[in-house]
C-alpha cells in the first residue's frame, strides 16, 4: 500500500468519525430544542385557556362567548376543549371537527370527549389541567355557566415536529456525505502533492553514485520534517562512506601487513632451494621462516580480534582482582627482559575492581612493550597504579621519544604508525594500540595518551573501582 493510499485513508476514517459524531450531537441539540419549543408552546395555549376560567369556590366558570384565546389553532395542528365533570363538551376551538375529523354534535354528547391515548396514536399530544371548586354549589343551585368542576384539554399535532426532525437528518446526512466525497476526490490528490517531496527523495536516492564518496542528497531548506529526514539521511551516508573508507584502508594495510612475512618466507625458502645447502643452514632458514610464521599468526590473531564487534561475545573470566597484588605479579614475569631493571612499579594498596585479568594482562603487556620499545634503553618506565574518585587508573609511563598532537587522535587506530616511529624504523605492525583499546572498550574500561613530542608517553587506563 502507497504511503498516499494509507494517508488519505486515515484522513478519510478520521474525516468520517467527525462527521458523524458532528451530525450526531447537531441531531441531539436540535431534537432537544424542538421538542422542547413544542412542548412550550402546548403548555402556552393551556395556560391561556386555564387563565380564562374564573376558579371560584363554589363554582368554576368558562363561557366561550366572554373569552376569546388567541392560539394557533387556525392551521389545524393545534385544538383545544373544555369539558364538564359529567363530560359534556361546554367549549372547544372553531378547528376542533376538522383537526379530529369528527362531525359536529350537540355539547351534551359526551362522544366528543377525546381519549388522550388514542390520539397519541394517531400523531397528537395533549395536555390536561383539571379546575375544581373546592365547595361546590348543589347541582340545582347552579346555573348552565356554572360547573363544580372543569377539564381544560390542548392538543398539538406531532407531524409537523416530525417532519422538521426528519428533514433534518436528512441534510444532516447528506450534506457530510457530500462533504466527504468532496474530501475523498481532492484529499488523494492533496496529499499526492503534499507527499510528492519523498517520491523526489527516493528517486534520488535511487540515482546515488554508491562509489562516489561525495554523493549526498540535494536537501531543499523547507524548515520542515523533510528538510531533517534528508539532513539525516546524508548524516547516515557520511558514516557509512567513512566506515566504508576505514574498511577499505583495514583491508589494504591487512594485505600489505600480511604480505611481508609472506614475502619474507617465501624469500627465504627460495634461497634455500637453489643449491643444496647444509643442515646448519637448513635449520637456520627454518628457525626464520618458523619466526615470521609466528609473527603472521599474531598479526592473524589481532586481526580476528580487531574484527570481532564489541559485546559479540561474554567476556571470559571475569573476576574481582586486588590490583596491587595482580600489578606485582604481571610485572615480575619481565624482570628476565632485558629491560627488567628499567620497569617501575608503583601501586598503592587495597584497589579491587571486576574485570578479566587475562584480557586485562594484554593490555598492560602492550603498553609496557611499546613503552620499551620507543625509548632508550637505561630510562626507566614507570607502571602506577592508584585510586582516582570512583575509579582506578593504571598508568604506563616513559620518557621516550613522544607522540606529536596531531598524531594523538589517531594512535588507536589499526596500522597507524607516527612519523617519528618510521623515520626510526622502530619494528612493529601497528596494531598493538589499537588492540589494547578494542580490549579496553569490551572491559568497559578508557584508555587515553598523555604525551608530548620529546618528554615522553603516558598512557591511563581507567578502571571502575569496587
Amino acid at each position: 500500500m502507497k504511503l498516499t493510499t494509507r494517508v488519505s485513508r486515515f484522513f478519510l476514517i478520521a474525516l468520517a468519525v467527525i462527521l458523524v459524531g458532528n451530525s450526531l450531537i447537531l441531531y441531539g441539540v436540535a431534537r432537544t430544542y424542538l421538542e422542547h419549543h413544542f412542548n412550550e408552546q402546548l403548555d402556552a395555549l393551556l395556560h391561556v385557556l386555564v387563565a380564562a376560567a374564573e376558579v371560584e369556590s363554589d363554582d368554576v366558570k368558562f363561557e366561550a362567548t366572554d373569552h376569546y384565546v388567541a392560539d394557533e389553532t387556525s392551521s389545524g395542528n393545534a385544538f383545544w376543549l373544555i369539558v364538564s365533570g359529567d363530560g359534556r363538551v361546554i367549549a372547544h376551538s372553531e378547528n376542533y371537527h376538522a383537526a379530529t375529523g369528527t362531525a359536529p354534535q350537540g355539547h351534551s354528547e359526551q362522544s366528543l370527549i377525546p381519549d388522550p391515548e388514542e390520539y397519541q396514536q394517531s400523531g397528537w399530544r395533549i395536555v390536561t389541567h383539571h379546575l375544581a371548586a373546592p365547595d361546590p354549589k348543589p347541582v340545582e343551585e347552579r346555573s348552565s355557566l356554572e360547573h363544580a368542576e372543569l377539564t381544560v384539554i390542548a392538543a398539538s399535532r406531532l407531524s409537523p415536529l416530525q417532519s422538521t426532525l426528519f428533514w433534518l437528518a436528512v441534510v444532516l446526512i447528506v450534506l457530510p456525505a457530500f462533504c466527504w466525497l468532496i474530501a475523498a476526490l481532492l484529499g488523494r490528490r492533496f496529499c499526492g502533492q503534499a507527499l510528492k517531496p519523498i517520491r523526489q527523495l527516493a528517486d534520488e536516492v535511487r540515482q546515488l553514485d554508491v562509489r562516489d564518496p561525495r554523493a549526498r542528497l540535494d536537501v531543499p531548506a523547507t524548515a520542515d520534517e523533510l528538510e531533517e529526514l534528508g539532513g539525516a539521511f546524508n548524516e547516515l551516508l557520511d558514516h557509512l562512506f567513512q566506515e566504508y573508507e576505514h574498511q577499505r584502508r583495514f583491508a589494504g594495510n591487512t594485505a600489505h601487513q600480511l604480505r611481508t612475512p609472506l614475502t619474507v618466507m617465501q624469500g627465504q625458502v627460495d634461497v634455500a632451494l637453489r643449491r643444496p645447502r647444509s643442515v646448519e643452514e637448513y635449520q637456520e632458514t627454518l628457525a626464520s621462516v618458523s619466526s615470521a610464521s609466528r609473527s603472521l599468526n599474531r598479526t592473524v590473531d589481532a586481526l580476528l580480534f580487531l574484527a570481532r564487534p564489541v559485546g559479540d561475545e561474554p567476556i571470559p573470566d571475569l573476576q574481582q582482582v586486588d590490583l596491587s597484588a595482580w600489578l606485582r605479579a604481571e610485572l615480575n614475569r619481565w624482570q628476565q627482559n632485558d629491560r627488567g631493571d628499567d620497569l617501575v612499579c608503583e601501586s598503592e594498596s587495597g584497589l579491587i575492581c571486576e574485570t578479566s585479568p587475562a584480557l586485562l594482562g594484554q593490555i598492560l603487556e602492550i603498553l609496557v612493550s611499546n613503552a620499551f620499545k620507543y625509548s632508550e634503553p637505561g630510562t626507566s618506565v614507570t607502571v602506577q597504579a592508584k585510586r582516582q574518585g570512583d575509579r582506578i587508573e593504571l598508568a604506563v609511563q616513559d620518557q621516550g621519544m613522544g607522540i606529536a598532537e596531531e598524531d594523538r587522535e589517531s594512535i588507536f587506530e589499526p596500522f597507524f604508525r607516527t612519523r617519528q616511529a618510521r623515520r626510526q624504523a622502530s619494528p612493529g605492525t601497528g596494531l598493538g594500540l589499537a588492540l589494547a583499546q578494542h580490549i579496553a572498550t569490551a572491559l568497559s574500561l578508557e584508555l587515553h595518551c598523555e604525551s608530548r613530542l620529546g618528554e615522553g608517553s603516558r598512557f591511563v587506563l581507567s578502571i571502575p573501582s569496587r
